[in-house]
């Protein structure tokens, strides 16, 4: 049954996606299935997110937190600002449960993203049959970029996980999953000042 799911999801986003999987590299075809994502997630925070109210609470959160900061060396001072950090408490709160909002409807599409990637870009997915010498790697990070990423690290952690497929051929070289996230971060990170997300 999953199987005939699965089977219908992936037709229909090879419909959507082939065009451009068979003509561009990877890492141009994964960058712009990024900005897809990070559009209609970003769009969705949006909508359902009162960025008025969000820009008020991490206003009054920096102005604690500045106060906090100067006043922490005076004991007299800090604590009358006992009560006001209480108050700061339920704002933190009040703030990270607008943030959660879009991810009860964003997390599933993203889930579904990184299921047709794997079906695509893993190992002996539908490139690999395209372009049977691929290695799996998407790019290749210049060394110093490499190094703050700790894309070394995550080779590590990703060989603990992932048992057989790709091998890693650089300490530079990035998959497909790496790569996914890598653009996702850079891609939604201007869409928010694009779109103004607080």
């Amino acid at each position: 049954m999953f199987g005939s799911i699965f089977d219908i999801y992936y037709k229909t986003l090879d419909a959507i996606f082939m065009p451009i999987i068979k003509v561009l590299h990877p890492a141009l075809a994964i960058l712009i299935i990024a900005i897809i994502v990070s559009l209609i997630i970003n769009i969705a925070t949006k909508l359902l997110v009162d960025q008025k109210r969000v820009a008020e609470l991490k206003k009054e959160i920096q102005e604690f937190q500045v106060k906090f900061k100067k006043m922490s060396k005076n004991p007299e001072m800090m604590e009358k600002l006992q009560e006001e950090q209480q108050r700061i408490m339920q704002l933190n709160a009040e703030l990270m449960k607008m943030s959660f909002r879009p991810m009860i409807y964003t997390w599933v599409p993203i889930i579904l993203i990184f299921i047709y990637l794997r079906h695509v870009y893993g190992f002996g997915g539908v490139y690999q049959e395209l372009n049977p010498g691929w290695n799996g790697v998407v790019v290749y990070l210049p060394i110093i970029l490499s190094k703050i990423l700790f894309i070394d690290f995550w080779h590590w952690l990703g060989s603990i996980f992932y048992k057989g497929g790709f091998k890693i051929v650089s300490n530079t070289a990035l998959g497909w999953l790496g790569w996914y996230i890598l653009c996702s971060f850079a891609t939604s990170t201007v869409l928010r000042k694009i779109l103004g997300i607080k």
